[in-house]
């Protein structure tokens, strides 16, 4: 539009001539009609007609100063300049023959002795060049907008396209995200049989060898228990563990001794492990119970390192240290010989306490060792290995899923108390996340979150539904969407409606805090 109305200023000005046509001074062509020199003029307004004469004659007839076109007889009169080869134009009346040249055809001081210069030709040529070079300014950013349309259509159409490919794609995982679920689930199915099949067969064997542990607990305790090795514990036997007494005065009665019995007055190894040892196991207080032994001190003569390589060494350079002093002390022979017996049996006490630290510790080792369950038999782990394939396929083309879902790029609209939805941003239809459902926040604080229930249903999947976190800031606004699980969708939401004021402590004279 802009450009039709300069090429049209450009024809008006190429068309402009020096045609004159007869006309008051000071009068436009196009109300030439109304000035008639063959009639008596009426005002513009209507307000009075007087004598053509009187048109022009330095003296302001009408109210509106149509009468005084070329003179400045006028306050509210206007003077048109023709300014042939340029733009016309309207000066005020006042400005006619004030000897100032404000017309560039000069017509506006016709009577005032002013020299002025015709400039119209050079200030059209000049407008000309102007507007011409707008005209192609305009021309040239025509073709730029059409070329920017252009190509604001192929980018439209080539993001339907990739959102087109895209959403193929998703579906096609969607697809198959479903079918490695399905395959996923029947591998699970005789891993988990299999794996209880396992489980329940180890229980059973852990419950057997606990059992029989038990048992060789209870018959080393009856031993224990059985002083005279009749074969038989008696009351007379119980009553010697005051650590069985059950009325807390220290002392194991006769009768609380029948009564830890069962009643009878003696039972047998068979009867003690079935029906007396779980009474008592948990009082009873083993008389073999050995703390656990510590390596013996080895002495260390002065001048020597205090560290001695090994035992052995240490005895040998005792040995030759006493062979050295024999004169040195007032010590007999036999003395010398015994106490050298005596270190002997000392050491040799010393390692046997230290091989049976050792013992017991190979021993708990090796217990440990059998509270592990054992490994899967071939058959079952052949299973494991397959449910562990299945869900490996299934979590990659989940994560496919995911990446396709997040290259589409969603945009999510909020409705407090009504909607969730998303839209993608490349155009598509809206997709409901859930309707208002209920307030979901822990006890403590339950208006904290907006739970939106019942939205469109995934593919082969449940509802989708929305969790709201709600939270105080100075705007209201969504701060972030994320979809922590399979059509379960998590949404952080900011709003200064869950401000609350804060309180002031009172009493306190700090105000810095």
């Amino acid at each position: 539009m802009a450009l039709l109305c300069v090429l049209v200023l450009l024809l008006s000005l190429n068309s402009a001539g020096a045609v004159e046509v007869k006309r008051p001074q000071g009068v436009s062509l196009s109300h030439r009609h109304f000035y008639d020199e063959t009639k008596p003029f009426t005002c513009l307004d209507g307000s009075k007609t007087i004598p053509f004469d009187e048109v022009n004659d330095d003296y302001c007839d009408c109210k509106d100063g149509s009468d005084e076109p070329g003179t400045s007889a006028c306050p509210n009169g206007s003077f048109h300049c023709t300014n042939a080869g340029h733009r016309p134009r309207y000066i005020p009346s006042s400005r006619v023959n004030d000897g100032i040249c404000d017309c560039c055809d000069t017509t506006d001081e016709y009577n005032s002795g002013a020299s002025c210069e015709n400039t119209c030709k050079e200030q059209g040529r000049k407008e000309k060049e102007a507007l011409q070079k707008m005209a192609e300014i305009a021309k040239e950013g025509f073709r730029l907008k059409q070329q920017l349309i252009e190509e604001a259509k192929r980018s439209r159409e080539e993001k339907q396209q990739t959102l087109s490919e895209l959403q193929k794609k998703k579906e096609t995982w969607e697809a198959q995200v479903e079918s490695l679920k399905a395959i996923k689930e029947a591998a699970e199915k005789p891993e988990q049989e299999a794996k209880e099949v396992h489980k329940k067969a180890w229980d059973e064997v852990q419950t057997a060898r606990k059992a029989e542990k038990e048992k060789a607990k209870a018959a080393e305790t009856f031993k224990e228990l059985d002083d005279n090795e009749d074969g038989f514990v008696s009351v007379n036997e119980i009553q010697t563990h005051a650590e069985l007494d059950s009325d807390g005065d220290g002392v194991v009665s006769e009768q609380e001794a029948e009564s830890l019995l069962g009643g009878l007055s003696q039972v047998d190894l068979s009867t003690f492990q079935e029906s007396i040892w779980a009474g008592i196991q948990d009082k009873y207080k083993s008389e073999a119970v050995i703390e656990s032994p510590t390596p013996p001190d080895i002495p260390v003569k002065e001048g020597t390192d205090s560290y001695p390589k090994s035992h052995q060494e240490e005895l040998t350079k005792d040995d030759h240290d006493e062979e050295d002093d024999g004169g040195g002390e007032d010590r007999d022979d036999d003395d010398d010989d015994d106490d050298e017996g005596d270190d002997e049996e000392e050491d040799d006490g010393g390692e046997e306490d230290y091989k049976d630290q050792q013992s017991s510790y190979f021993s708990e080792k090796h217990d440990a060792d059998d509270e592990k369950m054992p490994p899967y038999d071939e058959e079952t782990q052949a299973l494991i290995n397959a449910a562990d394939k299945a869900r490996n396929e299934f979590t990659e083309a989940e994560k496919s899923l995911r990446e396709v879902e997040s290259s589409i790029g969603y945009v999510y609209k909020l409705c407090p108390f009504s909607k969730v939805a998303q839209k993608p941003k490349h155009g598509g239809s809206e997709t409901s996340l859930g309707v208002w459902g209920s307030w979901a926040g822990p006890e403590s604080n339950k208006f904290s979150a907006m739970k939106y229930e019942h939205g469109t249903g995934c593919w082969q999947g449940p509802s989708r539904t929305t969790l709201v976190k709600l939270s105080c800031g100075k705007e209201t606004v969504v701060l972030s969407t994320s979809e922590p699980s399979r059509c379960e969708y998590l949404m952080e939401f900011s709003t200064p409606a869950l401000c609350q004021e804060e309180m002031n402590g009172e009493g306190t004279d700090h105000d810095e805090l």
